[in-house]
């Protein structure tokens, strides 16, 4: 085995008694973790194990390492007069340092008579990796530390974030893998991660140690290593303080440049903190009931700490999910939204959040998409890897009809995003709306491989199978959506098309008829029924109900130029006029 040239020293004063798992181990040697393991395995590197009924725990002592280190320094080491160490460093350290030292300045000696030092510099610094950094949930190695380590990772994912220097995959995809001991190509794989910053947290009496390690997961290297000691008189201070301090040594070692922005406190009370991360989770989920548990926890943050902006940002963004699946008045919830956000932007003016929750409220509700547009593009700029900027912005532009910005915008959120089911549909939507089905038809089922019982995807495929007119695929998926879901109106509307498509006209308006007077009917509103009425050729009806849909100030009027719904008369005069009245490009 040969060592490499760099080993990190660490003094006696700064040195812990014992590193208690392969993490701390591994930043202490400054390598991964699994190299580590392959040096116990076939190098015989002291580590030691207590033998629990279920596994063992391991932990090592650093002097035991050293002297290991020490033993494979390959021949005799060199004593060098003029070089004193200093009191209390590592006997290891000291005789690898000086032999570095000989070997450095022999070299040197050598590539400044040949005239080739710029070059052989360049050619020794391998180049750092690029690409995207997931921060993975740091891992809990005590049992009262979980506000913290979920603090600390969504402290470490918004600041690097808001730095806009390096992509950062969005918290909703890693917290997936919290507490999951998966092995780290197969995360980073999932991901589409080039980079991975891992750590621990551990408590031991008054002390808290953090680790953390940044590895280059496709070349399998590390890049670099820290540790933090501090005591728990003030651990949300303290979060904040490494969060801080972790971001500004990630992005130096990857940029060369320190952070373009300072960073923000987030010291706030353990209750509020604690409250606020569950209703991001809970946010996270998009469905009805984990965004009620959501509001009621942002809320619940607002009243611990009411100068805390993301708990409003939390409450608009939520608010704007209730208008859009009708679960409240659309104009009550976007105004909630709004207030909300504006709030926000009173506590916090650098809020990503609070511009894309009140851009999204604006554009649905008051129909306003220039400033709407200027939102959006404010909310990016803070945060360009905010995932959930991307995916309603890419929303936005396609309901203009900017189908190229439209998925390129949400190919972004993809990217940032990777395993959110709701953004691979959204961009399978955009897809839809432009035409290309195949597309959105693969996104779809690579959606459904992670998801099956997603069912938005599955009413999105039966978007794009009646397209096709593809009527026996499209049943097969409303049937899905019946079965997880215990509604059959996907079912009945499946029918109806394939009365019209076949010519069957007075039997798919008997069809109409049947759904609207039924259980369902109420539940239609004027929008979906002026689809129905246009698909069975009842055009003054649906010309009716578009007129109640805008006396309603309807905010699906915003998507009429590319709902597939219109497509037989997207192109009329009448209907591009009508367009025209809600703000859209005629």
């Amino acid at each position: 085995m040969r060592l490499r040239q760099k080993i990190r020293v660490i003094t006696p004063a700064s040195s812990p008694l014992q590193l208690n798992s392969w993490k701390e181990i591994a930043v202490y040697l400054s390598r991964d973790a699994r190299t580590v393991q392959l040096w116990e395995k076939h190098e015989g590197l002291p580590i030691h194990r207590l033998i629990h009924q279920s596994r063992a725990s391991i932990y090592a002592y650093p002097k035991e390492l050293e002297d290991w280190m020490q033993a494979r320094i390959p021949g005799k080491p060199v004593e060098v007069e003029a070089a004193k160490p200093e009191v209390g460093q590592p006997l290891f350290a000291k005789l690898y340092a000086a032999r570095l030292y000989l070997a450095a300045t022999a070299v040197l000696l050598v590539l400044l008579a040949a005239g080739l030092w710029s070059t052989a510099h360049r050619v020794a610094s391998p180049q750092l990796p690029s690409g995207l950094l997931a921060v993975l949930p740091f891992e809990n190695l005590t049992s009262s530390e979980d506000l913290l380590v979920d603090g600390l990772t969504d402290g470490l994912i918004t600041d690097l974030g808001r730095a806009g220097q390096i992509q950062v995959i969005s918290r909703r995809s890693v917290m997936q893998f919290k507490g999951q001991h998966i092995a780290l190509p197969e995360i980073a794989a999932k991901l589409h991660a080039s980079l991975v910053l891992e750590g621990t947290i551990a408590r031991s009496g008054n002390q808290i140690r953090v680790t953390a390690q940044l590895l280059d997961a496709a070349n399998d290297r590390h890049v670099w290593a820290s540790s933090y000691n501090r005591t728990t008189s003030d651990i949300l201070g303290f979060q904040d303080e490494i969060a801080t301090e972790i971001t500004t040594e990630v992005i130096q070692k990857l940029t060369g440049a320190a952070p373009q922005q300072s960073f923000h406190s987030r010291s706030i009370d353990p209750q509020a903190r604690l409250a606020y991360l569950t209703g991001l989770h809970f946010w996270n989920q998009r469905d009805e009931p984990g965004i009620l548990k959501a509001i009621s926890f942002f809320r619940k943050t607002a009243s611990f700490y009411p100068q805390y902006a993301p708990a409003y940002t939390g409450l608009a963004d939520s608010y704007n999910l209730m208008a859009v699946w009708g679960k409240l008045p659309a104009d009550q919830a976007f105004s909630q939204a709004k207030q909300a956000a504006l709030k926000a932007l009173s506590l916090d003016p650098s809020s990503a959040e609070a511009y894309n929750s009140l851009a999204f409220a604006t554009y649905r509700q008051d129909w306003d998409f220039v400033r709407a547009d200027r939102y959006f593009q404010k909310a990016i700029a803070l945060n360009p890897n905010y995932a959930v900027a991307h995916q309603w912005y890419g929303e936005f532009l396609g309901d203009l009809r900017r189908f190229d910005q439209s998925i390129a915008e949400l190919c972004k959120a993809s990217e940032l995003d990777p395993l959110s089911a709701i953004v691979g549909s959204d961009l399978a939507d955009a897809y839809i709306h432009a035409g290309r089905y195949p597309e959105a038809e693969a996104e779809l089922k690579r959606i459904l491989e992670l998801y099956p019982d997603f069912v938005p995807a599955h009413s999105y495929l039966v978007g794009v199978y009646i397209q096709r007119s593809d009527f026996a695929a499209a049943e097969r998926e409303a049937q899905a959506y019946a079965r997880r879901t215990g509604d059959e109106t996907l079912l009945q509307m499946v029918e109806i098309w394939r009365q019209s498509a076949a010519d069957h006209v007075d039997q798919a308006r008997r069809d109409v008829s049947l759904l609207l007077s039924g259980k369902s009917g109420p539940s239609f509103s004027s929008y979906q029924k002026a689809q129905l009425f246009f698909a069975t050729g009842q055009t003054e009806a649906a010309y009716a109900a578009l007129e109640d849909a805008y006396r309603e100030r309807s905010w699906w009027l915003v998507t009429m130029l590319v709902d597939p719904g219109f497509l037989p008369v997207r192109n009329q005069p009448r209907f591009r006029a009508f367009a025209k009245r809600v703000g859209l490009p005629g």
